[in-house]
């Protein structure tokens, strides 16, 4: 046996040798990574400091942008209606806006101020009097200022227009300038007059006020100014104040070593300091960096006017302390950030006393598995190969070793296996020899009893069917039948029919079948062509009918044995099929022919006539004022009409002649090889017929007419088409002069073909709603902010009945829906089918439906509505109901009724296609929504149409100043997405996020989000 004590000193000493080698490793990799790590460091330092103040600078410099775009956009549209404005009618409405106050300051009248929408005035009267040119600045800026101040205030805290006159017009929400000022206020020496004063400011550029604390809002501001040039002549400036509170906000004080934000100018005026807060405010924010004892301020200030660039990184001369910075453009201030180099060396320390503590876990297990490795190797083969030997050695038989290893260990303990494998084949080969001759006697006897089991089970089965079954064989004598042959033939019990040969069966049933002559020649021809089956049909005498198979039968090599007959009674499926086929050509009121079976020999005859040129008649024609015998008497007195009249009609028809119920009051008759005076014969009859014969209807008679209409082919029509349309259109001239009469089709009164359309419309939106062609696709609306699904649109397609597969758009068939009214159960529909899906995905969060505004005319269809979502156990916020704005606000009062009754049921309220007329906001006080979706046509173009941006932002900012959510549809790239996040729309909806699909990704899953 093997020693335990020099494998466990082997493994010890092999595990110190390793340990050892692997801490002179740890020590030696920990030096590289220190270097390396400081090398890195000194890279990636600059570019992250430089990184992060740039993203802070851009953060800042967007509103200062904005502004400077805004301002040059007011001195434009300024100047634009002054060039336009009318003198005369101008300077009188100046007087019918401000007034000149006790104080000498010309004030907005006090009945017109109103700080929250308008902009108000103080101006002073100068010693000549007010100039005509003051006057018309006035009004235009006033009118400017009203229109487009609330949309600028916020973002910006004022918009203004300065006069040289000394007076200031001011829009800032709330805040009333006029009513502020006295007769001592004055906008003289101004940084805002004196920055565009010609000689100061020759190219009239747009400039930035030094920065300012607002005492009124308590903020700290800085002002964008773009001088105002008029008629040759500076007659003032337009400008926004801007607060930059919350760009000093974020230069927070921080612990040091974390570093320090601030803000300063290109002049080297410090804007934000966290640690100089108070100095810069009592430097009223223009506290220089010369003033302050700060080398390391100074230092900053000359790198940055040294280096010449917007933004750079750069480390002090003492190695200290990293600086970083980016110009904020606009007021041309400098993001600055700060950063010890005592924080870097101390991250360089954690680093590396985390890569020491990375190289220690690691030489743990390390050594654990060199341990593992050797017992594995050594130690437990050498057990296995020992525990081997032994069981031979006792005559017993060992099992495999199986070690897979290729060192000699293995080859060892393979060679062990193959000897051990050889004794075992030759004992197993002696006991095997033994048993082979007692297995097949076994398998044997137990084959013949499964033999005789199966033909048991087989003679059973052919017992039990109701079908004949006969075996004959190749000399044509009858092997085998069973007792249901016997049945159906009615052969008496002891008749023998085994063994007797097919002539013989056929002459002893003779008298039994119509044509026995025909059944033998049938047999005969089977007996002739053995390979193939036969099948045909018996009669028999007693109106039964056998259908008779004739099958081949072969032998396991494929040698011809005999023939199957199977015959089964097929009597009643015959009369059943006949019975079927009478069903779906007839009317089951009537027994008249119905619209399928006209449809097919409509057909059949245009089919003949390709051949042979034929004529033909059709007549159309309906009961006058049958609509009131089903509404005053019942529509069980309708159909005693309906069938008194097929009666009456059928004694008026030719042989030739085919008379059809289409459905409803409506028949026709297709008179094949009829003349065209054939017709009028017969049209004459059928309306004096129907006008004569009484009618009992509720103890009184009544007699009803008809209105007629023929179509001739080939003079009217060529193809099926026409003609019924044709025939249709001259029914209803008969019915527009006067009914009770027959007409002839003039195409001159032709209005078949839109007729045709209407009726051919009705009929598939009809057809659809019976057999299921609708179809919904859904498109996703997501949460601008995040991405997120918020629900889905559900879109309604038709399948084409004649191309399935293929759908069919809605603009194609809502008109039509609308128009006839079927529009109410098209939303019925949608609405069943969208709560049922909401029931069977509980997860998805909610799906919008579009109802039409027809359905304002159903006041049903609220309670409908609750009651699909009651009866489904369906949350109500989870229908979202979207209504067109352009249907809401044709009916006012009966869609405010209809969107209050939705309301009830508690679901959401969508307007659709919202602001496609600017009167919308005026109506949203009215129509109660949840949900504004703005046009589509606003949406298109966005990033390149100016107008439509500052519509959208007004849009959202009025949803969301009435607590609503706003929605943009028809999102078609990514720069439209980007610019509606940034103007804070809710939802987003369009072909760039997905398209309408039926197996729409959120049906299948818990939500989806876009990756945009």
């Amino acid at each position: 046996m093997l020693q335990t004590r020099p494998r466990a000193s082997l493994i010890h000493r092999l595990s110190l040798s390793i340990w050892g080698l692997f801490l002179a490793l740890l020590v030696l990799l920990s030096a590289l990574g220190y270097l390396a790590m400081r090398m890195a460091m000194d890279r990636v330092v600059p570019m992250v400091a430089r990184h992060v103040v740039e993203l802070r600078a851009s953060a800042s410099e967007g509103l200062f942008l904005q502004a400077e775009q805004s301002v040059v956009r007011l001195q434009r549209d300024l100047l634009s209606r002054l060039a336009r404005a009318d003198r005369e009618a101008t300077l009188a409405r100046f007087d019918a806006l401000f007034a000149r106050s006790a104080d000498g300051l010309w004030r907005l009248r006090p009945e017109l101020v109103d700080p929250e929408h308008a902009p108000t005035l103080y101006l002073h009267q100068a010693p000549a009097g007010l100039s005509d040119s003051a006057r018309l600045r006035a009004v235009v800026a006033y009118d400017l200022l009203r229109e487009q101040g609330p949309a600028l205030a916020p973002p910006f805290f004022s918009a203004y227009m300065d006069f040289v006159e000394d007076g200031l017009m001011v829009y800032a929400r709330g805040v009333d300038w006029g009513s502020g000022a006295d007769a001592a206020a004055t906008n003289t020496g101004y940084p805002t007059m004196q920055g565009s004063e010609p000689r100061r400011n020759p190219q009239r550029k747009v400039f930035w006020t030094p920065v300012y604390f607002d005492k009124q809002a308590a903020t700290w501001m800085v002002s964008v100014i773009k001088p105002l040039d008029w008629q040759g002549q500076w007659v003032g400036t337009l400008g926004h104040d801007v607060s930059i509170q919350t760009l000093i906000d974020r230069t927070t004080a921080n612990r040091e070593d974390d570093g320090i934000q601030l803000v300063m100018g290109a002049d080297g005026g410090l804007i934000a300091h966290p640690q100089l807060r108070q100095r810069i405010s009592a430097a009223d924010g223009q506290l220089n960096v010369a003033s302050l004892r700060d080398p390391l301020l100074r230092e900053v200030h000359r790198l940055i006017v040294a280096s010449g660039a917007d933004s750079g990184a750069s480390r002090t001369p003492d190695g200290r302390q990293w600086v970083a910075w980016s110009k904020i453009h606009g007021p041309g201030w400098y993001q600055v950030y700060l950063l010890p180099q005592s924080r870097v060396n101390r991250l360089l320390g954690w680093g590396l006393a985390a890569l020491f503590a990375i190289g220690i876990a690691g030489l743990l297990p390390a050594t654990w598995l060199l341990r593992r490795q050797v017992r594995r190797l050594f130690d437990q083969p050498l057990k296995r190969l020992t525990q081997a030997v032994d069981e031979l050695s006792q005559g017993r038989e060992p099992g495999r070793i199986g070690l897979r290893s290729d060192d000699e260990l293995g080859r060892l303990a393979g060679a062990f296996d193959d000897m051990v494998e050889e004794l075992v084949q030759q004992r197993a080969l002696q006991f095997a020899h033994a048993q082979a001759l007692q297995t097949e006697v076994e398998e044997r006897r137990q084959f013949m009893n499964r033999l005789e089991q199966e033909r048991a089970r087989l003679l059973a089965l052919l017992g039990a069917m109701d079908l004949g079954i006969v075996f004959v064989g190749s000399e044509s004598r009858v092997t085998y039948c069973n007792a249901a042959f016997r049945t159906m033939w009615t052969l008496p019990a002891g008749t023998a029919v085994v063994g007797r040969t097919t002539l013989e069966g056929v002459e002893a049933t003779r008298h039994l079948m119509a044509n026995p002559d025909a059944v033998l020649a049938h047999l005969q021809d089977s007996l002739t062509h053995e390979e193939q089956p036969r099948h045909f049909e018996i009669e028999l005498l007693d109106g039964r009918t056998l259908l008779h198979n004739s099958y081949p039968v072969r032998d396991a090599h494929g040698q011809f044995i005999g023939r199957l007959w199977v015959q089964e009674d097929v009597t009643r499926e015959r009369q059943t099929a006949e019975q079927l086929v009478r069903l779906a050509e007839h009317d089951p009121l009537t027994g008249l022919y119905n619209r399928r079976r006209f449809e097919d020999d409509l057909g059949r005859f245009f089919h003949a006539a390709e051949r042979v040129p034929d004529q033909a008649a059709l007549l159309f024609f309906d009961l006058d004022e049958f609509k009131y015998v089903n509404d005053t008497a019942g529509h069980r007195a309708g159909d005693a009409v309906l069938n008194r009249v097929a009666v009456e009609l059928r004694t008026l028809i030719r042989e030739d002649d085919t008379l059809f119920r289409l459905g409803g009051d409506e028949f026709a008759v297709l008179m094949p090889h009829a003349s065209l005076d054939d017709a009028e014969h017969l049209a004459e009859r059928i309306v004096r017929r129907i006008s004569q014969t009484p009618l009992p209807l509720d103890e009184q008679t009544v007699r009803l007419t008809t209105s007629l209409g023929i179509a001739h082919f080939p003079t009217h029509a060529d193809n099926t088409e026409d003609l019924v349309a044709h025939a249709d259109a001259a029914m209803y001239q008969a019915k527009h002069t006067g009914k009770n009469r027959w007409k002839i089709y003039r195409p001159d009164r032709d209005t078949s073909r839109e007729m045709a359309s209407r009726l051919t419309w009705n009929d598939r939106i009809e057809r659809a709603l019976e057999h299921d062609l609708l179809r919904l696709h859904f498109q996703g609306v997501y949460r601008a902010n995040n991405g997120h699904l918020a629900h889905l649109e559900a879109l309604i397609r038709m399948e084409d009945e004649a191309n399935p597969g293929q759908l069919i758009m809605p603009a194609q068939f809502i008109d039509h829906a609308e128009k006839s009214g079927k529009i109410l159960e098209v939303d019925r529909w949608v609405v069943r089918e969208s709560v049922r899906l909401l029931a069977t995905h509980p997860h998805l969060p909610a799906i919008a439906i579009n109802i039409s505004g027809r359905s304002f005319d159903d006041p049903e269809l609220p309670a409908y509505i609750g009651a699909q979502l009651q009866e489904q156990h369906v949350s109500p916020k989870r229908l979202l109901v979207e209504l067109t704005e352009t249907s809401a606000v044709s009916d006012m009062g009966d869609a405010a009724r209809f969107i209050a009754a939705l309301r009830r049921t508690g679901c959401p309220i969508c307007l659709d296609d919202f602001g496609t007329g600017f009167a919308s906001f005026a109506y949203l006080k009215h129509l109660q929504a949840d949900v504004l979706k703005i046009d589509g046509m606003f949406i298109r173009d966005l990033p390149l149409e100016r107008d439509n941006q500052v519509f959208v932002r007004a849009i959202i900012e009025v949803a969301h100043g009435m607590g609503k959510l706003a929605v943009a549809e028809f999102v078609e790239d990514g720069k439209t997405l980007l610019m509606l996040r940034e103007m804070g729309v809710d939802m987003v909806q369009g072909y760039h996020l997905d398209r309408p699909k039926a197996d729409h990704p959120a049906l299948r899953a818990g939500g989806v989000g876009l990756r945009h």
